[in-house]
């Protein structure tokens, strides 16, 4: 299992954020400056977050980002759900709603797998963005 630099890069700038005042917008810019992030790239990561609800876009002069719920209701899944599209390690349905997989209905592995997906699903429902705020 590899963490994409989305979910790093994603990670790192919803701490900066969530440290910032929740009643004055923050700019991408100054979080990929304080972060050492590209800023374009971060603008594409923050408008995916956008359309998940973690963030909301301020526009005009002073615009800018703020936190759309609290550090405490946003888990590392959720991040990730956000900026990569989903936490399976291995996906078997979708596997086999694609016809990528011709042993999928006599595979000794699938439940493995299933099992595997809910342990990393539940574990990183365990961690929210408040967990890194303390460190």
């Amino acid at each position: 299992m590899k963490i994409s630099i989305d979910t790093d890069y994603s990670l790192r700038a919803l701490q900066e954020l969530a440290k910032q005042d929740r009643s004055v917008p923050y700019s991408v810019f100054k979080i990929a400056q304080k972060r050492n992030i590209p800023n374009k790239y971060l603008e594409k990561l923050f408008r995916r977050l956008k359309q998940a609800g973690i963030v909301n876009a301020i526009k005009g002069r002073k615009g800018g980002y703020k936190m759309a719920r609290e550090p405490e209701k946003i888990t590392v899944k959720d991040i990730i759900a956000a900026v990569d599209g989903r936490t399976h390690i291995h996906n078997c349905e979708e596997r086999k709603n694609q016809k990528l997989c011709e042993f999928i209905d006599q595979c000794t592995f699938q439940d493995f797998w299933n099992d595997f997906n809910t342990h990393i699903d539940n574990f990183l429902d365990t961690y929210t963005l408040a967990d890194f705020l303390k460190k």
